[in-house]
């Protein structure tokens, strides 16, 4: 389903407010990165948007359709919507994908949202099967970038490349400075050498 095209006019208090189902979805992924996924509860997304609970069921039957809402916009946002933006913008030379790729989710600042995707799915068979096959795109895409460049051992080399970016961004969501661009270039370097 896609987000954001449907939305309803909802008055609340003096004013009318028109939300969509991405908007309550874009609100739940800031709630879980925030504080896990016990924290995506209706009620207060409704206060944070504005809005009575009744919004809410007018775009989704209940709290499970959203927390699976949530899980297709992660899927989408971070991985299908990633790879048509390389695929798009960096030409067909592998080696210039990965390097854009790299660079592009070097840069993004998580916000602890995939962090709190694992957590989620360290406790919950739908999230780990979401995360399962999020990871499994991810780094078959690595792979084909990596192969098709001409460098050996494309799974090896595509499964350090994503386990960093996996821990750059749980040491960033801890505070740390993000590795700069000089250093993400030698990564890839490192996986493009033959």
């Amino acid at each position: 389903m896609a987000y954001g095209h449907a939305s309803r006019t909802v008055a609340y208090g003096q004013r009318v407010v028109a939300l969509s189902a991405s908007d309550w979805v874009r609100a739940a992924a800031r709630r879980l990165a925030a504080d896990g996924v016990d924290a995506v509860r209706v009620e207060p997304l409704a206060r944070e948007l504005g809005v009575s609970k009744g919004s809410f069921y007018w775009h989704f039957s209940d709290r499970d359709a959203l927390l699976g809402a949530l899980l297709e916009y992660w899927r989408e946002a971070g991985t299908a919507g990633v790879i048509s933006q390389v695929e798009d913008e960096a030409g067909t030379d592998p080696a210039d994908r990965l390097r854009r790729l790299a660079r592009l989710v070097f840069a993004h600042a998580d916000k602890g949202f995939d962090g709190a995707v694992r957590a989620w799915a360290a406790r919950e068979g739908r999230a780990r099967d979401a995360l399962r096959a999020v990871d499994d795109v991810r780094v078959a895409y690595l792979v084909r970038l990596v192969t098709d460049a001409g460098a050996p051992d494309a799974d090896r080399r595509a499964a350090v490349l994503y386990r960093t970016l996996l821990g750059e961004y749980a040491m960033r969501h801890a505070g740390a400075d993000p590795l700069d661009r000089d250093a993400v270039d030698a990564l890839v370097d490192w996986a493009l050498s033959r």
